[in-house]
C-alpha cells in the first residue's frame, strides 16, 4: 500500500530510476505539488523541457516522488537552494533543474517583476514570481496574466498590477442606507468590505438599493422598496367575533392557527379552520 503525502511544507526530489537523475523543488503543499507535477507531465505541459522530454522517453513508472526535509514555509527557498548546492541537480549530467536559484524554473521565472500591489496597497518588486507564488501559495498563471495586462480579472486574492487592464473609472458611493436602529448612515464606498466588517451579504445590499427586496438583516435604503402592510378584516373568531390584525404569520403562530388554512378561507377554499370562519364586511 503506497503512502499518503502530507500537506506539509518542504523540499522534494523527483528521481528518475535507475540513472539516478534528480530533479529539486520546494513547496508549502508536498501532496499538491506532487499531484500538478504529474498531471502536467501526464498530458506533455510540464514548464521544465528537460523533465518533460525524460517522462515521455522513459515512462511514468520510472519516477519517484520523495521528501528529502520538512520545512517551514519562511525557510524554504532557503532550503532548497542548499539542496540545489549540495546535490548539483542544476549540472545536466547530475539533474533536470534549470536554474541553479531555488525555486526557478528557468530565466522566464527567475527575472524582476515590478508594478505588483499587494492587498495593503503596498506596491512590491519580486526577483522570483515563480517561487514567490510558491511561498505564499499564490497561482502563478493569475499573477503572471495581472503582470502582463491579460487577465480579465482586476485583481486576484487582493493583488493588482499597474499593468492590469480592468482598472475601474470610479468608485461607486451608497449614501441611502439605513441601519437597523433606524440611523442614516456615512457614504460608503467599498460595500463588499463593509458588508465583511457588519457580517453583511454583498448580493442582498445591493439587491436593497435596486428595490428587489425590502430589508436585510434589518438594514433598508432610503427610497427602496417598502413591505406592503395588509389588515385583515374579515376573520370571524370561534366565539362570532370579528377580529382585526395586520400580521397574519405571527397571529396564527400566537393562536395555534395555520396560515394557508386561514388564506383558505379567505379565497373560500375551506369553509372554517378550528372554529375560525371567514366573512367579508358588507356580508
Amino acid at each position: 500500500m503506497k503512502s499518503v503525502l502530507p500537506r506539509s511544507s518542504g523540499v522534494y526530489q523527483i528521481l528518475r530510476k535507475p540513472t539516478g537523475k534528480i530533479y529539486i523543488g520546494s513547496t508549502v503543499n508536498l501532496r499538491e505539488r506532487w499531484a500538478g507535477h504529474r498531471s502536467s507531465l501526464r498530458y506533455g505541459k510540464h514548464q521544465n523541457i528537460f523533465l518533460q522530454r525524460a517522462w515521455n522517453k522513459y515512462g511514468e513508472s520510472r519516477f519517484e516522488f520523495s521528501v528529502l526535509e520538512f520545512v517551514d514555509e519562511a525557510g524554504l527557498l532557503q532550503a532548497e537552494q542548499r539542496w540545489i548546492n549540495n546535490t548539483g541537480c542544476a549540472d545536466r549530467n547530475i539533474g533536470f533543474n534549470i536554474s541553479r536559484v531555488a525555486g526557478s524554473t528557468g530565466d522566464l521565472f527567475a527575472q524582476i517583476w515590478k508594478g505588483f500591489i499587494d492587498p495593503e496597497g503596498n506596491e512590491i518588486t519580486i526577483t522570483n514570481l515563480h517561487g514567490f507564488c510558491r511561498q505564499h501559495e499564490l497561482d502563478f498563471p493569475s499573477m503572471h496574466r495581472l503582470a502582463k495586462g491579460k487577465s480579465k480579472l482586476k485583481s486576484y486574492k487582493g493583488w493588482t498590477h499597474r499593468n492590469s487592464i480592468r482598472q475601474r473609472d470610479y468608485v461607486k458611493t451608497y449614501t441611502g442606507f439605513i441601519d437597523p436602529d433606524g440611523r442614516s448612515v456615512e457614504p460608503i464606498t467599498n460595500l463588499a468590505a463593509f458588508c465583511r466588517e457588519h457580517g453583511l451579504d454583498n448580493t442582498h445590499m445591493v439587491a436593497l438599493v435596486n428595490g428587489r427586496i425590502c430589508s436585510h438583516h434589518g438594514w433598508t435604503y432610503k427610497n427602496g422598496k417598502r413591505k406592503t402592510v395588509k389588515t385583515y378584516t374579515g376573520f370571524i373568531n370561534p366565539e362570532g367575533q370579528r377580529v382585526i390584525f395586520t400580521n397574519l404569520v405571527a397571529f396564527c403562530r400566537a393562536h395555534g392557527l395555520h396560515p394557508v388554512h386561514m388564506h383558505n378561507l379567505i379565497s373560500g377554499q375551506r369553509k372554517s379552520h378550528k372554529g375560525w370562519t371567514w366573512r367579508r364586511n358588507n356580508e
